[in-house]
């Protein structure tokens, strides 16, 4: 009988460079939601319980973003949303969505990943989107002006 009263946590990253956000495409053979346009992110490895891991929401950010579209993250990520639904397969998910800084790195299409495009405001509707990332991305808009504001603060 499979566990349905646990949580799966995903950590997703808006990332910003030079006033736009970066998406990516799901492969076409992905199982969930193939060919829809989403953020990087993924979910938090289980690990052996006698781990200790500080900061494992930031490296499993960092790694998969890495992992799925090759770029390079600023290790100063800010919560922005957080989101719990049920899987299809019965469990329930907490979604982390972290706004991130893009630091280094040419964006493409890797693991799990068919297509990238850095996006404007003006141009989220010309997507179709896996649900609740709209938000996602409105949310990080609202907030980019937030953020010059605080890096060129100090």
């Amino acid at each position: 009988m499979e566990q349905t009263n646990f949580y799966a946590v995903l950590v997703n990253a808006v990332i910003v460079k030079e006033g736009k956000i970066l998406i990516s495409q799901r492969s076409l053979k992905e199982k969930h939601q193939p060919g829809a346009w989403t953020i990087p992110g993924g979910k938090i490895e289980n690990y052996n319980d006698k781990e200790e891991i500080f900061g494992i929401v930031e490296m499993t950010l960092e790694k998969e973003v890495r992992e799925e579209v090759g770029i390079d993250i600023s290790k100063n990520v800010h919560l922005i949303m957080n989101n719990t639904f049920r899987h299809s397969k019965g469990h329930m998910v907490l979604a982390l969505i972290f706004m991130c800084e893009y630091l280094d790195g040419e964006a493409s299409p890797l693991e799990d990943t068919s297509n990238v495009a850095w996006i404007n405001s003006t141009q989220i509707n010309d997507y179709e989107f896996a649900p609740n990332v709209k938000e996602y991305l409105a949310k990080g808009f609202s907030l980019i002006p937030y953020l010059a504001r605080k890096r060129s603060n100090h």
